[in-house]
């Protein structure tokens, strides 16, 4: 009894301190969990301005969010989390006071074997957006988007899950990447007091699931007829919830989650993925004896996840969709759009080893291709090839290679991105802008008919960093700048150089907190601006 009063006292508590968010930000957006997220919102609040940012990665889609196109409370933002200053501007221009982050590398399998992509996108772009935060103070909810893998195995004879309070002990390196982020927002949350709530949650499962997941991909191999393969013996456990109940479970977090609390999102309903195996079978009418085979395990594959999801239910939420009402719609929807996502014939290997890079979907098909193939998908959509040398990919224009520097930045990455779909040749530059003897060697390795710089400081993550860090700042912005167009000048090349519009005083009428970072922004930019107009002239 002395329970159950304290629970509605908790419950009375929160609804009356529910809270109301007028423009929010949802990262990954095109992504799976979070665009069934942002549908719901757009459609249930037209008041809320949602403002959609995602890099369309390999496991996005713009068509996730097709329902939402035509919304006049609707707007879609092409970028990465891990540009400081994009992040600095949406925030500041579209007047965000909620943040909702999705935005992650997900896939277990490609943590074993690309781990470092996982930490740049994981933990450095939840630190970015942390830091944006800090520095613009206008943000009244972020939401941060976990994973029950966080709290590593749970014993296989427990009955209770693993509450909110219980110890982090990731076994992956996506855990791991996620639990760190999770240390970052809490430490935002108690060093700066930023309005901060963690979700945590069991596996999701529904329409537009990329196939790299286990169910969209055994729904999709038993489709064409092809045999289902399981990691090790199938006797790991799983809770599986359908995308609405979370997106469901993520409106009431929003509207009714107190700040500084973490919620487990999950279901006590458990299956073995053998099991799982054979439901779809079932569905498809195939043989499970004769359609499921047993294949080699990950390096380390967690047995069991199991949570308690009483806190969420205090707010008043609970699963609706039972497994086999979800299960079912899931298949009929896959049926309907088999080419929702191109060709994923290179997801659908029993262990596909994803290289990620900047703007595709790349896959080492070497279990089952022997040759290399281009695959096309939605042309708003980065294609998925299987690797090849660069030489035996489109057709290259011969007058032309393109020496590109700032490979790690998002114009650079998109500079190449561009050169590999037009057929250009280029490479980027290994040298440092201020060494002027590594600019010269690049020249004279790579031979190039054009040199594009999008190279440069632009705060670490903000631009608070280059106000504390001047001499580096100026290192590269102004002298590395200068040398790269006189070695140019040497050379007869031709520099192109992409700066920043922050160097023009702004024409609208924009915050006061704006204006002080535009004219920090602008102070180095225009130093190197003249120095090399200047130049040009001499």
């Amino acid at each position: 009894m002395l329970m159950f009063d304290a629970q509605l006292h908790n419950l009375r508590n929160l609804m009356a301190s529910s809270y109301t968010p007028k423009n929010i930000l949802i990262t990954g957006a095109a992504g799976f969990i979070a665009s069934h997220v942002a549908n719901r919102l757009i459609r249930t609040y037209p008041d809320y301005k949602i403002v959609v940012l995602d890099k369309l990665d390999y496991c996005s889609n713009l068509k996730n969010l097709n329902p939402s196109k035509h919304s006049p409370n609707f707007k879609f933002v092409k970028g990465d989390i891990a540009s400081a200053d994009l992040v600095n501007y949406l925030l500041i221009t579209e007047g965000i006071d909620t943040i909702m982050h999705f935005a992650a590398q997900t896939h277990v399998d490609n943590s074993f074997g690309n781990s470092f992509e996982f930490t740049k996108n994981n933990i450095y772009g939840t630190h970015v957006l942390l830091e944006a935060c800090k520095v613009t103070g206008q943000i009244r909810r972020f939401i941060h988007v976990s994973t029950d893998e966080v709290y590593g195995e749970t014993d296989e004879d427990a009955v209770v899950g693993n509450h909110e309070a219980s110890q982090l002990l990731p076994t992956n390196p996506y855990s791991a990447t996620k639990a760190g982020a999770e240390m970052l927002v809490m430490a935002y949350g108690r060093s700066y007091g930023l309005p901060v709530i963690t979700t945590r949650g069991n596996n999701v499962y529904g329409p537009n699931q990329f196939p790299e997941k286990l169910i969209p991909k055994f729904i999709l191999l038993a489709m064409r007829g092809k045999v289902l393969p399981i990691h090790g013996d199938g006797s790991n456990v799983r809770s599986y919830l359908y995308c609405e109940d979370v997106a469901e479970a993520f409106e009431v977090i929003l509207h009714k989650g107190e700040v500084g609390h973490v919620y487990n999102i999950g279901t006590k309903k458990e299956r073995r993925v053998n099991d799982v195996a054979q439901d779809i079978c079932k569905l498809f009418n195939m043989d499970p004896e004769a359609n499921i085979k047993f294949v080699d395990n990950r390096p380390f594959n967690d047995q069991r996840y199991f949570l308690d999801d009483e806190k969420l239910k205090i707010l008043g939420w609970s699963e609706r969709t039972t497994w086999e009402e979800g299960l079912k719609k899931t298949m009929e929807w896959y049926t309907q759009n088999p080419d929702w996502w191109g060709d994923v014939s290179g997801a659908l290997l029993p262990h596909p080893r994803m290289l990620v890079m900047p703007g595709g979907r790349h896959f080492d098909g070497s279990e089952e291709n022997s040759g290399s193939v281009a695959l096309s998908g939605n042309s708003s959509q980065s294609q998925m090839v299987v690797p090849t040398p660069r030489s035996s990919g489109a057709t290259q224009n011969p007058s032309l290679k393109f020496l590109i520097y700032g490979k790690t930045g998002w114009i650079g990455g998109l500079l190449g991105q561009i050169c590999e779909k037009q057929g250009i040749a280029f490479e980027y530059g290994k040298g440092r802008l201020e060494d002027r003897s590594s600019l010269l060697q690049d020249i004279l390795n790579v031979k190039p008919t054009h040199v594009f710089n999008a190279a440069g400081v632009t705060g670490r993550p903000n631009v608070d960093w280059c106000e504390s860090h001047k001499t580096e700042t100026i290192r590269a912005n102004v002298a590395g700048t200068l040398t790269l167009a006189d070695v140019c000048r040497e050379h007869s090349l031709l520099l192109m150089n992409f700066a920043t519009g922050c160097i023009f005083e702004y024409e609208g009428k924009p915050s006061a907190r704006f204006r002080h970072w535009l004219q920090r922004r602008r102070h180095t930019k225009l130093h190197w601006f003249f120095l090399l107009k200047n130049q040009s002239h001499g």
